[in-house]
C-alpha cells in the first residue's frame, strides 16, 4: 500500500461515492477507480460493494478505514512536530465556534495569542452546531465546539465540559438578579429559543414535553445578538448557556436566573477531523481556549456561591 491510496480510499468511504470522492479530491472517477482495484487486488480483498446508488464498504473496508485513519493522522502529527522545530508557531488557523463561545470566550483568548503568535493567520468562523459540524468533515475548519451529539465516522471527538441553562430577561426589577427559577415557571414566559433541527432547541423541546409544559409562545430565532438585544428591550425571555451570561453578572441589561428542578445543561464537545491532527497553532490555541472556559465556569460558580451566602 503507498499513502495516496490510502487516502483515496478514506475519501470514498466517507463519501460513499467514487463520484462525490472524485470531486472534493480533484481527481478523476477513472482514476479512483484503478487505485482501489490495484489496491484490493494487493490485499486479496474487496473493500467496497458498488452498486447504482454508490459504494458500501465491506467488513474489511471497515477494518481498513480505521487503520488507515490512524496511519493518516499519525503522519499528520508528525508533520506537525517537525515543522514545530523552528521554535515559532505559524500558518493558517481555521476556527469554528458557536455563539456561546464567540462572545463568551473568544475576545481573552485571541487578544493574549495573537500577540504571542504573530505569524498565525487566524480565521474565526461562527454558526450553528449543524453547518460546524459539516465543515468540520469537510477539513474546512481545524477544529469546532459544539453541543454533544453523535459524530459520523470522519470526525472525532472529546467532551470539553457541561454548562448549565439560564433564563435570560430583561433588567425591570421584577426578578431579583440572580434569583433561581424552577423549570415549571418556564410556562409563564414568551421565550426566544434557536430554531428546530438546533441541538439546544431539540433537547428543550424534549424537557418541556417530558415536564408537561407549554410555553406561550415561542419565536425561532437563530441570531445570538439580535435574541439578546431583544430580550433587553422586550417582556420575552430567552435560555442561554451561562459561558454566554459571563458579560451579565452585573445584571445591568438583564438578568440572569439558573433554572433549577430539574437544572438542565448543556455538554460541549471539541471535534475535529479524525485523519488529521491539530496543528501546533491550533493545538495553542485549543488549549487556551479550555483555560478561558474553565476560568469561567469557575467564575460562575463563586458568583452563584456568594448569591446564596447573601441570602
Amino acid at each position: 500500500m503507498n499513502l495516496r491510496q490510502l487516502q483515496l480510499f478514506v475519501g470514498i468511504y466517507e463519501d460513499g461515492s467514487f463520484n462525490r470522492a472524485a470531486e472534493r479530491m480533484h481527481a478523476t472517477q477513472s482514476g479512483l477507480s484503478m487505485q482501489i482495484r490495484n489496491l484490493e487486488e494487493r490485499l486479496g480483498v474487496r473493500l467496497f460493494e458498488r452498486s447504482a446508488r454508490g459504494v458500501t464498504p465491506t467488513f474489511a473496508g471497515n477494518r481498513l478505514y480505521t487503520r488507515a485513519v490512524e496511519i493518516l493522522r499519525q503522519l499528520d502529527s508528525a508533520e506537525g512536530e517537525l515543522r514545530n522545530l523552528s521554535g515559532s508557531v505559524s500558518g493558517p488557523l481555521r476556527v469554528g465556534l458557536m455563539p456561546t463561545f464567540t462572545r463568551g470566550l473568544v475576545a481573552p483568548v485571541l487578544t493574549e495569542y495573537v500577540r504571542e503568535h504573530p505569524h498565525v493567520e487566524v480565521t474565526i468562523v461562527e454558526a450553528y452546531s449543524a453547518s460546524l459540524t459539516e465543515k468540520v468533515a469537510n477539513g474546512e475548519v481545524d477544529f469546532a465546539v459544539v453541543p454533544d451529539t453523535a459524530q459520523p465516522d470522519q470526525i472525532r471527538s472529546r467532551h470539553l465540559g457541561t454548562d448549565r441553562e439560564i433564563l435570560v430577561r430583561r433588567a425591570d426589577g421584577r426578578l431579583p438578579h440572580l434569583e433561581p427559577i424552577p423549570f415549571s415557571a418556564l410556562s409563564e414566559f414568551r421565550l426566544v429559543l434557536p430554531a428546530r433541527g438546533n441541538a439546544r432547541r431539540d433537547a428543550f423541546d424534549d424537557l418541556f414535553h417530558a415536564q408537561g409544559l407549554q410555553v406561550p409562545a415561542v419565536i425561532a430565532m437563530d441570531a445570538m445578538i439580535a435574541t439578546l438585544e431583544f430580550v433587553a428591550n422586550s417582556e420575552w425571555a430567552t435560555i442561554l448557556p451561562a459561558t454566554i451570561c459571563g458579560s451579565d453578572l452585573n445584571g445591568k441589561w438583564r438578568t440572569l436566573h439558573p433554572i433549577v428542578d430539574p437544572a438542565p445543561t448543556v455538554r460541549y464537545t471539541v471535534i475535529e477531523p479524525a485523519k488529521k491532527a491539530l496543528s501546533p497553532a491550533a493545538a495553542v490555541f485549543l488549549e487556551r481556549l479550555e483555560q478561558e472556559y474553565r476560568k469561567s465556569d469557575e467564575a460562575w460558580k463563586e458568583r452563584l456561591l456568594q448569591g446564596y451566602r447573601e441570602k
